[in-house]
């Protein structure tokens, strides 16, 4: 099937560009920003549009959210497509008798993207992904823990990737005080906050010895005082490359910056090998003009106007855990197989481990009302700082009638008790949007807490994400189908883990009605890993530490599927650690004009303090400074 090549190369005179990268999210930003910045040409595609004014910017931001949290609940429902979602029954008993039904009752319904071989018992029922740019930092948390790192032999959550632990330290060291810049991260946000440190200081008198803390975020506050809050996103990590007065900036060794192309609306297909079969090595992209393809004849493929290729040295594919691995399971070998992760996948498949060894997170959750005596302690300003005095004061002066202490503006709590290795859970006390949990009229969101404590599962091999052969999404792909049961090895885990939250929650105030303990559908905490997984041998994982796919010389992943790990903290600062480091080896592939597959037996190197300089350099021309004026879109 031949293509032609897309405008882009024509438009900006480039034959072939550097890099190629799928997807806009804040890891797909990072492999851009940093190849773009050491002076290589780039071209991103995202299948989703742009729907912020700001490219890639935190829909949370916008003041009509900002005033009322529980709003955000419906725009981060509108933005979740759920990944396979199995069919359901024709039947319906309470149908009028002169309405159409199905002339076999065991039919099911196929429309809306349905996946009729997805089985419900084994099914993630909750994961989905968002398809747009900026990708799900457009909504998400903004939560950025480091992992809880190995004690001795015992791996907890961070990878390994250097054998000797202070080797390993170091590595990590270097690379979360990077990642955290880059993204913003800070603990002292919500410092000026009643109900933040009403719920703080009540769990630091009931845990003395549990290091609570407030939660680590990417964001930061407009102004001192002020009560808005500039919550993080890819708008972050891309920094000021959509600014075309900085189109031709210099980085610190004068280097002046690649070109950066940005194609919305864009899927990428598959990946197309070269013709000499001796070391694999991807020379184009088929991607497809997803609005020209709304008026293309789809009885003919290819149509004009629609599907292109475009040529490019080296392909980073940083779609998601789902959608990364689905283009790769789409693309073909010279023989005609796929990469591998299809169902009907061959043992020789380039890429046997694709899709398996997946994990996601049991995740608890409850919200509470806060107790009596907590509410009216915050209302006795004795003893209490001078800020917390003038604000409950002024509260009460301008609303005599409000029963609660806390300014309406107040600050939320974002707390956190951190991982442990006796209890090695992630924990979010907090009030915040999510596709679930909204509070409702029936009770003020101001003494509303909610309790989110994600788990580990363990990765296993028949624990697995397919792509089906007979089956398309919604978007022309392979169909992903989930087999996955939970392990055993957490069980008992996941069981302390509810006592634990149970446990803080009676400390803080009683059950809302309706939101009780409970465990959640799997797949909500939408932190799906394993399915790009990256590891020291090729047996048993996708690509090594630099996040370069075994046997290929010119191909790399990016996103949270390339965690090999059972892990329960949120886990996008930890990919943006692995996006340092593979960016730092496509960067000297590059320069040196040399493209080699990895080896295992070739050790891995340190990330240099000159390629992480800019993130800690406050004086770098690229660093990231996150109280800049927001741009506007080009």
């Amino acid at each position: 099937m031949s293509f032609d090549p897309h405008p882009i190369h024509e438009r900006e005179g480039i034959v072939e560009f550097d890099v190629f990268i799928a997807g806009s999210g804040p890891i797909g930003a990072l492999f851009a920003r940093q190849l773009v910045d050491a002076g290589h040409n780039v071209v991103l595609v995202e299948m989703g549009d742009q729907s912020t004014a700001v490219p890639g910017s935190h829909k949370k931001n916008e003041i009509e959210y900002q005033k009322d949290i529980d709003r955000f609940v419906r725009v981060i429902q509108g933005a979740l497509s759920t990944v396979s979602v199995p069919t359901s029954s024709t039947v319906i008993p309470e149908l009028d008798p002169a309405a159409w039904r199905a002339s076999k009752p065991e039919q099911s319904i196929l429309t809306n993207g349905r996946n009729p071989l997805q089985k419900t018992h084994n099914n993630l029922g909750a994961e989905a992904v968002t398809r747009t740019v900026g990708g799900m930092s457009t909504h998400w948390t903004c939560a950025t823990p480091e992992f809880l790192k190995r004690s001795g032999d015992t791996v907890y959550e961070r990878p390994i990737i250097f054998e000797d632990v202070a080797k390993d330290n170091k590595e990590w060291g270097v690379l979360y005080d990077a990642a955290r810049s880059i993204i913003g991260t800070s603990e002292t946000e919500f410092d000026h906050s009643i109900r933040h440190n009403v719920v703080l200081n009540a769990l630091r008198k009931h845990y003395p010895d549990r290091g609570v803390k407030p939660l680590p975020l990417a964001c930061h506050r407009v102004a001192e005082n002020s009560p808005y809050v500039m919550w993080h996103s890819a708008e972050n990590v891309f920094g000021d490359m959509f600014d075309k007065k900085q189109e031709k900036k210099k980085n610190a060794n004068g280097v002046q910056r690649g070109k950066f192309c940005m194609l919305v609306n864009t899927r990428c297909t598959r990946l197309h090998l070269q013709n000499d079969p001796a070391v694999p090595s991807i020379v184009t992209a088929e991607v497809r003009d997803l609005l020209a393809a709304r008026l293309a004849d789809e009885t003919h493929a290819p149509s004009p106007g629609k599907d292109y290729y475009i040529r490019a040295k080296t392909f980073v594919i940083a779609a998601g855990a789902v959608a990364t691995p689905q283009i790769l399971a789409n693309s073909n070998d010279l023989g005609g197989r796929p990469f591998g992760g299809r169902r009907d996948s061959p043992p020789s498949a380039l890429i046997p481990n694709l899709g398996r060894y997946i994990t996601e997170q049991p995740m608890a959750f409850c919200q509470i009302v806060l107790r009596q005596d907590l509410v009216d302690d915050a209302g006795n300003v004795e003893g209490k700082p001078e800020w917390w005095k003038k604000a409950v004061v002024e509260h009460r002066s301008k609303n005599p009638d409000d029963p609660l202490p806390f300014p309406f503006r107040d600050g939320e709590p974002q707390v956190t008790i951190p991982a442990s290795y006796e209890r090695p859970w992630h924990t979010q006390i907090h009030r915040d949007a999510f596709s679930y949990g909204e509070a409702g009229p029936r009770v003020d969101s101001r003494v509303v807490v909610d309790l989110r404590f994600f788990g580990r599962q363990d990765s296993e091999i028949n624990n697995k994400m397919i792509f089906e052969d007979k089956f398309t999404d919604a978007y022309g792909m392979p169909q992903p189908t989930f087999e996955y049961e939970p392990s055993v090895k957490f069980a008992d885990e996941a069981s302390r883990m509810m006592n634990d939250m149970t446990d803080v929650a009676n400390k803080l105030g009683g059950y809302l009605p309706g939101s009780n303990p409970q465990f959640m559908t799997p797949g909500l905490a939408l932190h799906l890993g394993g399915t790009t997984r990256l590891g020291l041998k090729a047996q048993d994982s996708v690509g090594n530490y630099n996040s370069q796919v075994w046997k290929f010389n010119n191909l790399y992943v990016g996103g949270n599927g390339l965690i090999p790990t059972a892990f329960a903290a949120n886990p996008t600062l930890t990919s943006m650690c692995l996006a340092i480091r593979a960016a730092h080896k496509i960067h000297m592939d590059l320069e040196n004009k040399s493209f080699k597959p990895p080896s295992e037996d070739t050790p891995l190197e340190h990330i240099p303090p000159e390629w992480v300089r800019w993130t800690n350099d406050p004086n770098h021309p690229h660093f990231p400074h996150h109280n800049r004026p927001p741009q506007k879109s080009i």
